[in-house]
């Protein structure tokens, strides 16, 4: 029996039942020539646009505003390739706080092999690559702290400030009273570090018992007093 594709309204109407009940997932149906063929209600609220008024429309004038193609639109690579691409990348939308998402665009192909469209799910990644961001920046941070410690006379072996003022801290509990010093909270330390929050308690209970403190903001005012904020 020869093979037929299904009617192109069967499809959307599939397309549909599948994805809308992704909550945070923006989805969209493009022909080659960037005409918008199908969206989910997530795509729409992310536009502001209502989805009558986005079907038949270019999808760089509905969603981007724009006159012409983005510079570095994954429909094209898709099209030429002729192969899935994801791409992770910030989106500007007008009128919208920069988000970024991870893109993955996959070509339907006709009976000839050829890209007939392409399909695009749009998965919100922003509050990950703050978290990212943040830890770059606390690694940093970090390094640099360390590099003063050792050029002040930290000594591997002991593990602890040397010179007049010796609180018996360790490596560890120099890192956690840094970022209690920077406001970090017990859950974000613990993310950062790659530890349990109870883990990050015993080393706050440990540091407010050498430095003789009563609590995060004593520990955080010693810290900052001598460079360590």
């Amino acid at each position: 029996m020869e093979h037929t594709d299904p009617p192109f309204d069967i499809s959307l109407n599939l397309l549909t039942e599948v994805f809308e009940i992704a909550p945070d997932i923006a989805v969209n149906l493009l022909n080659k020539d960037y005409t918008v063929l199908w969206a989910n209600r997530v795509m729409s609220m992310a536009v502001e646009q209502p989805l009558h008024e986005m079907i038949g429309r270019q999808c760089y004038a509905v969603w981007r505003r724009r006159e012409h193609p983005c510079p570095l639109c994954l429909l094209k690579i898709v099209s030429e390739t002729r192969k899935p691409c994801v791409m992770e990348r910030w989106l500007d939308l007008p009128g919208k706080e920069r988000r970024y998402a991870e893109v993955r665009a996959y070509p339907v192909l006709d009976n000839q092999g050829l890209v007939k469209h392409v399909f695009e799910i749009i998965i919100p990644i922003t509050d990950k690559k703050k978290d990212e961001d943040r830890h770059n920046k606390y690694v940093e941070s970090l390094e640099k702290t360390l590099a003063e410690l050792n050029a002040a006379g930290i000594t591997d072996q002991r593990r602890t400030i040397s010179g007049r003022e010796n609180t018996g801290l360790t490596i560890r509990e120099l890192e956690v009273l840094r970022l209690i010093a920077q406001g970090f909270s017990n859950k974000e330390i613990a993310g950062l570090l790659r530890v349990s929050p109870h883990t990050v308690k015993t080393h706050l209970k440990n540091i407010f018992s050498k430095l003789d403190v009563t609590d995060r903001t004593q520990a955080a005012i010693w810290a900052v007093s001598r460079g360590l904020g």
